[in-house]
C-alpha cells in the first residue's frame, strides 16, 4: 500500500504542475488508472500506479519516432506492447516515471503533445498575430509556419488560433466559437501592452534559444536591453502597418519604405500606450512629420483635418496636392486596432494648430 500511495503523490505532482501550464486540464483518476485530458473532452495520457514500486507508467499520444529522437536523453521509454483497439492504434508512446526530475520533462513532452496550448505560447502567438495583416492569416503563410515549428504545433493550429484573436478584434459582443484562453490573451494585451509585448516578446526568445539548443544567453539588464531593443525595432510599426495593409491611411500610398507607425499620443506624453497599436496611424513620411507637429490631424469621426496655419501657402500647389485636398475626408480604416477615439481627441487638443 505504501508503494501505491507513493505512487498517486507521483501522480499528484504531474497533475497539479500540468494544470498550471496547460488550458482546459482535466483528470479522472482511481487506486490503479488515471487519465488527462485536453479541452474539449480527449484523452491524450492514459497513468498505471504501480502497486509494488514507486512509480507511474504512462501511455500517450504523439509520434513516437518524433518523440523518442527529441527526448530520447530526458524520457525513460519503454517497450510499447502489441495490444488491440484504439489503445494500441494510437497511445504509442510508453515511458515511466519514478522521481521529481522524471516529472519535470515528462512535463514538457505531456504538454506538447495535449494539443492544448499553453500561456506562454498563446502570448507569443499573439504577438506574432498582431504584426501579421489579418488577410495574410493562413496555414501557408511562411511566418505561420515557422512559428508553428518554433512551437512544435501545426500550421493550421496557428492560423486557427489567429483568426481567434481576429474576431475578438473585429467585436467584443459575439464570441461564440471562441476558447476562454483566447479571449482572456486578447484582454491580458488591451489591458497593458507595455507588459504584455515585453512578457510575449522575453517568451519568443526562449521558444527560439530552446529550438537552437541555445543554453547560454544574457541576463538581467543585458537581457532586458536586448528584448527592448526588438520591441522598439519591430513591434509597433509592424502592428501598425499590417492593420492598414501596408497603406497609408490617408492617400492609400502602398510603398512600405516610405510609411510610418505614428504615434497620436507622442512617445514621451504615455508611457502606457507607447506599443499600443490602437495608439497607432499608417502614414506617408509627409503626413507623419505634418500629423507629429500638428499641421493635420484626424478626429475622433475618423475624419482628417487641415490646420488653418497653412492657408498663407494656398497658392502653392504642393499644398493643395498634399494637403487641403484631403480637408475632411475620411481615413483609410484598419481592418483592426482602430485609432482609440479618445487618443484622436487628445491630439486634436493639444497638438493640432488650430
Amino acid at each position: 500500500m505504501e508503494s501505491v500511495r507513493t505512487s498517486k503523490q507521483l501522480f499528484y505532482q504531474l497533475a497539479g504542475r500540468l494544470k498550471k501550464i496547460i488550458a482546459g486540464l482535466s483528470v479522472s483518476e482511481t487506486d490503479k488508472w488515471c487519465g488527462f485530458y485536453q479541452k474539449g473532452g480527449k484523452r491524450f495520457a492514459y497513468i498505471l500506479l504501480a502497486k509494488r514500486k514507486s512509480k507511474i507508467d504512462i501511455w500517450c499520444l504523439g509520434n513516437l519516432d518524433y518523440i523518442k529522437q527529441k527526448y530520447a536523453t530526458k524520457i525513460k521509454f519503454k517497450s510499447r506492447q502489441e495490444t488491440s483497439g484504439s489503445f494500441g492504434k494510437d497511445f504509442q508512446i510508453n515511458f515511466v516515471i519514478e522521481n521529481s526530475e522524471d516529472i519535470e520533462n515528462a512535463i514538457l513532452l505531456l504538454a506538447e503533445i495535449s494539443n492544448s496550448w499553453t500561456r506562454e505560447e498563446l502570448i507569443s502567438a499573439f504577438n506574432l498575430y498582431c504584426k501579421i495583416p489579418i488577410n495574410k492569416i493562413n496555414r501557408n503563410n511562411t511566418q505561420i509556419i515557422e512559428f508553428a515549428y518554433l512551437l512544435g504545433k501545426t500550421p493550421k493550429e496557428v492560423a486557427k488560433r489567429f483568426t481567434n484573436f481576429s474576431k475578438l478584434e473585429a467585436t467584443v459582443n459575439i464570441l461564440e466559437g471562441i476558447e476562454d484562453e483566447d479571449k482572456s490573451t486578447w484582454t491580458y494585451f488591451n489591458e497593458n501592452w507595455e507588459k504584455s509585448t515585453f512578457e510575449s516578446e522575453n517568451k519568443i526568445i526562449d521558444f527560439e534559444n530552446k529550438l537552437k539548443n541555445i543554453t547560454e544567453f544574457p541576463k538581467g539588464k543585458e537581457r532586458e536591453s536586448i528584448i527592448k531593443s526588438r520591441i522598439n525595432q519591430n513591434f509597433f510599426r509592424s502592428a501598425v502597418l499590417s492593420s492598414y495593409q501596408n497603406k497609408c491611411c490617408i492617400t492609400g500610398l502602398p510603398l512600405v519604405e516610405l510609411l510610418n507607425a505614428s504615434h497620436i499620443l507622442p512617445w514621451a506624453t504615455d508611457v502606457t500606450n507607447r506599443l499600443n497599436p490602437h495608439n497607432g496611424l499608417c502614414l506617408n513620411v509627409l503626413h507623419d512629420r505634418a500629423f507629429d507637429r500638428g499641421f493635420i490631424t484626424v478626429t475622433p469621426n475618423y475624419n482628417i483635418n487641415i490646420s488653418p496655419s497653412i492657408n498663407a501657402f494656398l497658392d502653392y500647389k504642393s499644398v493643395s496636392d498634399y494637403f487641403s485636398c484631403y480637408q475632411n475626408q475620411k481615413i483609410i480604416l484598419p481592418n483592426r486596432f482602430l485609432p482609440e477615439k479618445s487618443f484622436l481627441e487628445f491630439h486634436n487638443q493639444n497638438i493640432f494648430k488650430k
